[in-house]
């Protein structure tokens, strides 16, 4: 909330301070300290598009410190490239064909803070193999992802992992999953589902993800090797 292009406007945050159970007194407190600057939502230009849920997810991510991912299938929305996403925008059901921009957009706008000089969002992610193999778009789409995931790889705040196919079992086979983490709040557990998501703020329920995510990290190649994987794969897809 200290950031300005990253900041909510008051009515939001009282919502995501409600979320969180805070006290009544310091939520009036916020929401006066923020009146003079309310001038909407950092996603007002996608609102049309942006489901309930995932616009709860978008304050939150916004409000965060760091955030760790699990993604078995394909590249994360954090680390797509346009082309990539556009792609994966085009194959979606529930994204209606005029709408495929502005979701594209969207996705890369919530990207932006992974290079903000100000306030970077330090980033833990890990991949599986398959996720680096799967085809979207075009060859020329794929490359590009790939570079762009070593790029990002390079950066101080970002820590890409992937996990090899060869590992077999881990703790997070039942699927994705992303934990969020505060300054001022207990971290949270997010999982989404076709049309809605799971919010935990539980303890005892995010601790159990947060050990997933220890596990998944330990079992995952380390970045250097992880970036050695994606530069194999980069230079295998060379026409």
């Amino acid at each position: 909330m200290e950031s300005g292009r990253y900041g909510q406007p008051p009515g939001e945050v009282a919502k995501l301070l409600a979320f969180y159970d805070a006290d009544p007194d310091r939520i009036a407190r916020i929401v006066a300290l923020g009146q003079e600057d309310d001038t909407g939502s950092w996603w007002a230009p996608w609102a049309g598009v942006i489901p309930d849920w995932l616009r709860l997810f978008a304050g939150l991510e916004g409000m965060s410190q760091s955030v760790f991912f699990y993604e078995p299938l394909a590249v994360h929305g954090l680390l797509q490239t346009e082309g990539y996403a556009t792609a994966v925008a085009a194959g979606a059901r529930r994204v209606r064909p005029a709408d495929a921009d502005l979701v594209v957009g969207f996705r890369m706008e919530r990207a932006r803070r992974l290079v903000d000089h100000e306030n970077p969002l330090v980033l833990q992610a890990v991949l599986e193999e398959t996720a680096l193999h799967r085809p979207v778009g075009d060859r020329e789409v794929m490359r590009g992802q790939l570079a762009h995931l070593l790029a990002l790889n390079r950066l101080p705040n970002i820590d890409i992992r992937v996990i090899r196919t060869s590992a077999g079992v881990h703790p997070a086979l039942a699927g994705q999953f992303t934990l969020l983490q505060f300054k001022d709040f207990s971290d949270v557990a997010y999982v989404e589902l076709q049309e809605d998501a799971i919010y935990l703020h539980d303890p005892t329920k995010v601790r159990a993800y947060n050990m997933s995510a220890e596990s998944l990290r330990a079992a995952a190649l380390g970045p250097r090797e992880t970036n050695s994987l994606i530069a194999s794969l980069i230079e295998g897809s060379q026409p």
